[in-house]
């Protein structure tokens, strides 16, 4: 015996109901998806009208592994075309959102430490203020602001921040760039790079 199900329950299951959570990711950015079901992909901020004009900075990823777990850094990566960055283009001593368009997003599968911080497993932002001799970092769960647009709402939101120094890099880097290599972090745009250490604490 065959049993018919309803023409409406048809289109909830197979119309509306995927409709609606396609709809839910889009607008949330991903952001209640885990973490680990969504590294690798790197999406633009839709919810934000700065996302439909024309953009001069592409945005790009850098995966890597912390032992084991994988680790995703999404960001906008402007290039410096002739212009002095470091101290003009992007003021010394002033919050800076370490890229361009969208905020500098960290997912990671696992429980970190990002310099001093401590990091669990999640969705972060991150953020500088740029000094000649000292840069400091800050590590904040807010993931839906616009790169700059770093308000009181975001500050309160931190986790923590940390020190690093800057170093001279004798090979100039045309585009803000993210890598890593020997369990650190590396950003560098112009003749300046930054080393971030990163340890992998969560459990196996």
């Amino acid at each position: 015996m065959s049993i018919s199900v309803p023409k409406t329950i048809k289109l909830t299951l197979f119309g509306l109901t995927p409709f609606s959570i396609l709809v839910f990711f889009v607008v949330t950015g991903f952001h209640y998806v885990p973490v680990n079901l969504t590294i690798g992909s790197c999406i633009m901020d839709y919810t934000s009208p700065s996302t439909y004009s024309e953009r001069s900075s592409p945005l790009k990823s850098y995966e890597f592994d912390a032992d084991g777990d994988e680790v995703l850094v999404c960001y906008g990566s402007p290039s410096a075309r002739g212009r002095k960055v470091f101290g003009e283009l992007v003021p010394f001593d002033k919050i800076w959102r370490l890229g361009a368009n969208e905020p500098t997003r960290l997912y990671t599968s696992t429980d970190l430490v990002v310099g001093e911080v401590v990091v669990p497993k999640g969705r972060y932002s991150l953020y500088a203020v740029p000094g000649k001799n000292m840069w400091e970092i800050f590590v904040s769960t807010s993931t839906y602001h616009w790169g700059n647009d770093i308000s009181e709402s975001v500050r309160e939101q931190e986790i923590g921040s940390f020190e690093v120094k800057p170093e001279y890099n004798s090979i100039f880097v045309e585009n803000f760039s993210v890598r890593s290599q020997d369990d650190k972090l590396i950003i560098e745009w112009e003749n300046t790079r930054l080393i971030i250490p990163i340890t992998n604490f969560g459990e196996d």
